[in-house]
């Protein structure tokens, strides 16, 4: 991940419009980082590769490239508000009430962690600058880890 799409201030006058939308580098050197893929993610990113590519053809000089890979019908940058309206209704259409993108990033932090994924490798992943920023946010999900911890402790001691 190298990129990020943020609306910003217009600062053109002439502009006709108080914001707009801008692709640009993240903000930090640690924000870069790799995301790994499973097989199966690379081969669902391919069939939506190939539907893009269907999409680019059908839009033909309308297309904007963007290098993207969830860009709008026309090769621009989502709308991050239009995109978190979508998810919204989406989530109560399923019956999960309203959410907001960053709810997806804590439920992937949960489940990592429910999986048994370490809190550094958690923390990585989740791009904290220090696992005790996850430990606050999350620390609350590991009580079991705690419970199997004195099991393991008692199994050694007592041979249990």
């Amino acid at each position: 991940m190298s990129h990020s799409v943020k609306r910003i201030k217009e600062r053109h006058p002439a502009a006709g419009r108080r914001t707009c939308l801008v692709v640009s580098e993240l903000k930090t050197r640690r924000s870069r980082r790799t995301l790994y893929l499973t097989p199966q993610l690379v081969e669902l990113l391919r069939r939506h590769r190939a539907r893009q590519a269907e999409e680019r053809l059908a839009a033909g000089e309308a297309w904007q490239d963007h290098g993207l890979i969830f860009p709008s019908e026309v090769g621009t940058p989502l709308d991050p508000d239009n995109f978190s309206h979508r998810l919204s209704a989406l989530c109560r259409r399923a019956g999960l009430g309203h959410w907001h993108p960053h709810e997806l990033r804590h439920s992937g932090a949960s489940l990592m962690l429910a999986q048994g994924t370490p809190l550094h490798v958690v923390s990585e992943v989740l791009g904290h600058t220090s696992i005790a920023i996850t430990k606050d946010v999350y620390g609350h999900l590991m009580k079991g880890d705690r419970r199997s911890a004195a099991e393991a402790m008692s199994r050694a001691l007592f041979g249990q």
